[in-house]
């Protein structure tokens, strides 16, 4: 858990000596006055918005703000801006924030709400202080009129959230052929997207004789206050937005355009688990938003996602049907977007770009997504050891077994997401089969694609002219079938190979405890993920511990020190009844073996008990 945060908005004060100072560390945010640092600005809104926009949803705009701004700027496992301090992936926060609908805000139910929302979509802990605003700053700050001076769109049955994306173009296609009016909200944190949906925007406009109209949000902050990449709570940001202008425009709901294999979001790997794997559009985040606005406009506010049943390349097609196949160039969904080059905005290691490619070969509309778009060649480029070759693999892996895999297979598996997902459906049991069926279509829809490129790039893989970390030449290699702990405990094993040797070449080990603080100064800052003697496990009337345990893979570490020839026997027995209580807890587990003096002849016999099991590993270290 890193430092817990106390957020002091809106020039709130808060004495050295309150009980909420104790073990925090205190950052200001504004939104308004010369010391500023987080930006809001609604551009394009007829002034007619401004009779509609409440003190109650000015607070809603303003707590979504800071919210966002204090997750982006506070690091997991990195660093905050204002120190150097690295510290692991749990955060905590407590915001103090000055309001103008105290008697609302101060609703216990409201609060309890507003923490369930985050808490789903960021893993974090929060909590909130509201406070009387003393200081009420004009509307006007909030608002940059356009060229409108009327708003014809009153009574739109939908606000649609329109990020710039495939899924959310293909919406707005949707809406636009069934001849409905359209009102569009994008957020944009950073001016790389600005051009883009503008110029996304004038080509729908063109395209389609619907009336329409964009409002882009600037919502951001200083560039002194960090980078944090996941941005989990954007999501209810960009919520907040779409139900403010829903209001205004009095439609009845909120739209997200989101195909459902991103909805859901099952575990592909350790690589997007916990607050890494984003739950913007999850069935459950979107009951929770509708509750939750509801509860502060004082009636109802629906929110939901048509695409929940349709696979990316279903919605891919969708464009292509309607004949807007070539807006896709206008469109980005790289997860990366405030690290995008002025000429590519795709970096093509990510999982959305992965995804994105693989719809649109899927959907055959390959020649409308430009090759040069991407900073890396999806199928092709090269890949960087860690993150973008395990996406890569696991992505594929992932995708192929969702194919193989038969019904019961998948429901069994994926048993507690699937649960989650079907919660608020009155047809659970119809609803998780569709899930079923939507996850099987995708894994089909992938595996075509990948065999397809491997054929059309066979002659340059056995040539050797593809980067052996492409995508192409891992699946080649079958790097997708070698399990994810199997290639994490590669990992670390190659790290104290390369770093037991050196550490003790004066001075050895005195004991194994010793030698498990050398390995740890070793691993530390490796992975977050990785915990020194977590969890204890309880077999019969003692505990047993790991000496290091990463719990999302399921995966334990157990280091061995041979001093001398008597050990190796006594080690070995250790490891024999180790077998048995890690392998009925179905843990991985990793022996890692220090034998400086090679005492173990027999690596083979000394290791086969071990690996009878093929949920167990050992590696030798000398």
């Amino acid at each position: 858990m890193i430092k817990p945060r106390l957020i002091l908005c809106g020039g709130v004060e808060v004495a050295k000596d309150d009980p909420l100072m104790a073990g925090r560390h205190a950052i200001e945010l504004r939104t308004h006055g010369p010391q500023a640092n987080v930006n809001v600005r609604l551009e394009d809104l007829a002034k007619i918005f401004d009779q509609h926009l409440s003190p109650r949803l000015e607070d809603l705009l303003e707590i979504a703000a800071y919210v966002y701004t204090a997750d982006c700027a506070t690091r997991r496992a990195g660093n905050w801006a204002d120190d150097d301090t690295t510290e692991p992936w749990d955060r905590d926060f407590h915001f103090v924030i000055p309001v103008r609908d105290v008697p609302f805000w101060g609703r216990n139910d409201v609060a309890q709400r507003l923490v369930e929302i985050l808490k789903l979509l960021s893993d974090d802990k929060f909590a909130f202080t509201f406070s009387e605003m003393k200081d009420v700053p004009p509307k006007q700050l909030y608002l940059e009129f356009g060229e409108l001076e009327e708003w014809p769109f009153y009574g739109v049955p939908r606000v649609l959230m329109f990020s710039g994306g495939l899924d959310s173009l293909a919406g707005a296609i949707e809406t636009a052929t069934a001849g409905e009016k359209l009102v569009l909200v994008s957020h944009r944190p950073v001016s790389t997207q600005s051009s883009r949906q503008t110029n996304l925007f004038k080509g729908l406009r063109q395209r389609f004789p619907s009336p329409m109209i964009h409002v882009p949000v600037w919502i951001n902050k200083d560039e002194n206050k960090g980078r944090e990449p996941t941005q989990r709570t954007r999501s209810f940001l960009y919520a907040s937005l779409g139900a403010i202008v829903a209001v205004s425009v009095r439609a009845a709901g909120v739209r997200f355009f989101e195909n459902g294999v991103v909805s859901l979001n099952l575990p592909v790997a350790d690589e997007v688990t916990r607050a890494r794997a984003s739950r913007t559009t999850h069935p459950m985040a979107l009951h929770f938003f509708g509750a939750f606005f509801s509860m502060v406009l004082e009636r109802e506010l629906v929110v939901d996602n048509p695409f929940l049943f349709r696979t990316k390349a279903e919605v891919v097609s969708l464009i292509g049907k309607n004949n807007a196949a070539d807006l896709i160039g206008l469109t980005c969904s790289c997860s990366h977007p405030m690290f995008q080059s002025k000429t590519r905005w795709h970096c093509g290691t990510c999982s959305q770009c992965i995804d994105r490619r693989m719809a649109i070969f899927a959907a055959g509309l390959d020649q409308r997504d430009a090759e040069h778009d991407y900073e890396v060649d999806v199928f092709r480029g090269p890949r960087k050891d860690g993150y973008e070759k395990n996406m890569a693999v696991d992505y594929v892996r992932h995708a192929l077994e969702l194919s193989r895999m038969i019904p019961e297979e998948i429901a069994a598996r994926f048993n507690r997401d699937l649960g989650r997902a079907v919660r608020f459906f009155s047809k659970r049991s119809e609803t998780a089969q569709q899930f079923i069926e939507l996850h099987k279509r995708h894994g089909q829809s992938v595996e075509t694609v990948v065999i397809q490129q491997l054929q059309k790039n066979a002659a340059d893989l056995v040539a050797g002219k593809l980067a052996s970390s492409s995508l192409l030449a891992l699946v080649a290699g079958q790097e997708h079938q070698v399990p994810v702990w199997h290639r994490y405990a590669d990992r670390l094993a190659e790290l104290l190979q390369a770093g037991l040797p050196i550490a003790c070449k004066s001075h050895r080990p005195k004991n194994e405890p010793h030698l498990q603080e050398i390995c740890d100064g070793i691993l530390k800052g490796h992975n977050g993920i990785l915990v020194r003697e977590f969890p204890f496990m309880r077999w019969g009337s003692s505990l047993t511990k790991p000496d290091w345990s990463a719990e999302e893979l399921r995966f334990w570490v157990e280091l061995k020190y041979v001093r001398k020839k008597e050990d190796v026997r006594q080690i070995g027995g250790a490891i024999a009844e180790d077998i048995t209580k890690y392998g009925d807890n179905q843990r991985n587990v990793l022996y890692v073996v220090y034998d400086p003096e090679h005492l173990v002849t027999d690596e083979r016999d000394f290791a086969e008990p071990i690996l009878k099991r093929p949920t167990m590993q050992v590696r030798f270290v000398r």
